[in-house]
């Protein structure tokens, strides 16, 4: 696990290394995990990491992966988060790329009759003129857009568009980049479920954890009484 400790924690860890106990931080962090391992499930009461300070020995290696954890599990939500911000981009974007692809549809299908080049072609049910073609509303990812997407003016074909098979390759490749976008887009939505897995399993292990501490907590209540 790639998360940096707090200096109070990296003290600790540093203090096991001289001892001779473990070689490394990732030693003394793969025995702390161990130990939690055996841990029962269920939820336990929230405990605040500052109160955790004091403890020494074992209930030191507890505090430690508790932190960890808490650090990786904030890390594993801002992940997260930006993924969904992602897929939402991306839904957006393909929604703005179809209602492009809708209008080209209807000046192909206006156009069908049409012989190539023996009339001028009808633009009026679609992008409304052959020069909205070179400058059509392109969706782009853009994090800093709203929603996530942008509109970026482009030429869909360079030259003067005068036949119905241009129209047809035209609505053909935006079709394509279509495609291409909900390949995109599946994968994202892969990025999103193992995230969220991740996640899952770092609350279901803080919730462990938690209630490891509570349980050892009562013992050393009971044991003074």
């Amino acid at each position: 696990m790639d998360t940096p400790l707090s200096p109070a924690l990296r003290r600790f860890v540093d203090r096991q290394i001289k001892s001779g106990r473990f070689k490394n931080a990732g030693d003394v962090i793969n025995a702390a995990l161990q130990q939690m391992a055996a841990a029962d499930g269920g939820a336990g009461p929230a405990v605040d990491p500052a109160a955790l300070a004091g403890l020494s020995g074992s209930e030191d290696i507890e505090a430690m992966v508790f932190v960890t954890l808490m650090e990786a599990a904030k890390s594993a939500q801002e992940d997260l988060k930006a993924i969904m911000a992602e897929v939402k981009a991306m839904t957006n974007a393909k929604a703005r790329l179809r209602d492009l692809i809708n209008k080209v549809n209807r000046d192909v299908a206006a156009n069908a009759g049409c012989d190539d080049g023996a009339q001028k072609l009808d633009f009026s049910r679609g992008l409304r003129s052959e020069q909205a073609y070179h400058r059509a509303p392109m969706p782009v990812l853009d994090p800093d857009a709203e929603g996530g997407v942008r509109l970026k003016p482009c030429d869909l074909r360079r030259g003067k568009i005068v036949t119905y098979d241009e129209l047809v390759v035209i609505r053909d490749r935006l079709k394509d980049q279509l495609d291409s976008m909900s390949e995109m887009s599946e994968l994202t939505s892969l990025r999103l479920q193992m995230a969220m897995d991740r996640r899952s399993k770092l609350i279901e292990t803080l919730s462990n954890i938690m209630k490891k501490i509570s349980t050892t907590a009562d013992t050393q209540v009971q044991n003074l009484k």
